[in-house]
């Protein structure tokens, strides 16, 4: 672990002993709050400090125990759903699961399952459609009660720096209302349906949170699916399903250092993947037509990320473009467009004819990724996502960060820091056949350790209906 990872696992282990007694309905609701949003860059730099650890007042939780120390406050809650599987529907939070049509069409009985949503509908691709306001409780009482509780023990801590920090304290106490409310909420909703599994896109948003801890004093098992490639741990540790379902081996492999038994992780996949197995309905010549790109170019679709190094993309795009066979189509990551932080790539845009940003709000990233002679991404979700559409994939690894992510280690030299260097992968791909070769081999390896194959969704329906 990095320090500050340690830091951060030890912190969070001080903080929910120290807080754990505060409750609603007899969950802490120290394990509602999503612990890493509660750190500021303040607060950030000083756990980043090899000394750090110092000023915390609990033993330093390793790696291998963050699983085992969560389930011993997990276990107070949890009524065993091994023993006796429940009766009733299939919940699916539609929040992040990120399930595709066809799959709730082809694979989820309307008659059996349930959608938790957003929407006014009464029902979602033909299934059942249960509108999360409806079961809402608004408990000012017990809210105000908590909040002053916390506040008072917040006030003990003055010198401490964590629990003194001003943004730590303000944002867990901001929090306990809607933590009271989300959890009233899911009471009234177990109150009033039978429900048998729950399935949620991921445990890092409170209701989802709120889904699986509640589910589980009630018997309910409960999955969740893996939303992304395992970058920031503390969005996916620790686990508050039964289950976790994961892309691959090198998924499950992480897990346990960290302490999850191996009955708990599920070899799915994500049905979001299965789409990528499917034939696109669209052809390459119209992609051609539709961004105007020239025909006779290699067209390299390129994936940003929030806090990449400015200089470091510029000089890259610079050295691609230098070589005139290549065009490039740039679209900027989701949390860049919603905050307009891609004013960067519309000046490169003016600087170069052969480039251009996608900044359409519609969603055709497959289009994209289909019809690409390549792809060049930040570490993220689509750098998979394409390699499984058979894309060569180079990836610049130019995130500031206090740690290091392994998950593309295995791609050898095209994952690269320099920019000179990931150029010189690139051209060498499109110049020479040997090379292609070599990085279809590591693309092989790659995939081998997957699971990922299109028969995402029935593995997650036969999942759910496997009795005990």
């Amino acid at each position: 672990m990095s320090i500050y990872l340690s830091n951060y696992w030890t912190l969070y282990k001080e903080f929910v002993e120290t807080f754990s007694h505060l409750k609603f309905r007899e969950i802490p609701i120290v394990l509602l709050t999503n612990f890493y949003q509660q750190i500021d860059s303040e607060l950030k730099m000083k756990m980043e400090e090899e000394n750090f650890h110092l000023n915390i007042n609990a033993a330093q939780l390793d790696q291998e125990k963050i699983q085992p120390y969560f389930e011993k406050w997990l276990e107070k809650i949890r009524e065993s759903w091994m023993v006796k599987p429940k009766e009733g529907k299939v919940l699916i939070n539609a929040d992040y699961t990120r399930i595709p049509e066809q799959t709730y069409m082809n694979k989820f009985d309307p008659g059996q399952t349930l959608i938790l949503s957003r929407s006014k509908g009464s029902h979602i691709y033909g299934i059942p459609c249960e509108n999360m306001g409806k079961y809402v409780e608004v408990n000012h009482e017990e809210s105000d009660k908590l909040v002053k509780e916390a506040t008072n023990l917040f006030e003990s801590f003055t010198t401490h720096l964590a629990f003194g920090n001003e943004f730590f304290q303000q944002t867990f106490i901001k929090r306990i209302p809607q933590i009271v409310n989300t959890l009233g909420m899911v009471f009234n909703l177990f109150e009033k349906q039978e429900i048998s599994s729950i399935v949620v896109g991921t445990t890092e948003d409170m209701q989802s949170r709120a889904l699986s801890i509640v589910g589980s004093s009630k018997g309910i098992r409960s999955v969740c699916l893996q939303h992304g490639i395992l970058m920031g741990e503390e969005a996916f540790m620790p686990v508050f399903t039964n289950i976790v379902g994961v892309y691959g081996d090198y998924e499950k492999n992480w897990y346990a250092k960290r302490g999850l038994s191996k009955e708990r992780v599920a070899e799915l996949g994500h049905p979001k993947f299965d789409e990528i197995f499917m034939d696109t309905a669209t052809e390459k010549v119209d992609l051609i037509k539709k961004y105007g790109l020239d025909p006779n170019k290699q067209t390299l679709l390129v994936i940003t990320g929030p806090q990449l190094d400015v200089l470091r993309f510029e000089a890259l795009m610079d050295g691609i473009l230098n070589e005139s066979n290549f065009q490039i189509i740039i679209k900027p990551h989701p949390w860049e467009m919603g905050k307009k932080k891609y004013g960067m790539y519309l000046e490169l845009e003016e600087k170069y004819d052969s480039l251009q940003v996608y900044t359409a709000r519609d969603n055709h990233l497959y289009e994209l990724l289909s019809h690409s002679d390549g792809v060049v991404s930040s570490l993220s979700t689509v750098a998979l996502e394409s390699i499984l559409f058979n894309k060569p994939v180079f990836i610049f690894n130019f995130l500031k960060s206090n740690r290091h992510y392994d998950y593309f280690d295995i791609l050898g030299e095209y994952i690269q820091e320099d920019p000179t260097k990931l150029t010189e992968v690139i051209k060498n791909y499109y110049h020479a056949s040997e090379h292609r070769a070599i990085y279809h081999s590591i693309r092989n390896r790659f995939i081998a350790d997957s699971y990922i194959d299109g028969h995402s969704g029935q593995k997650l329906a036969d999942l759910i209906n496997k009795k005990g």
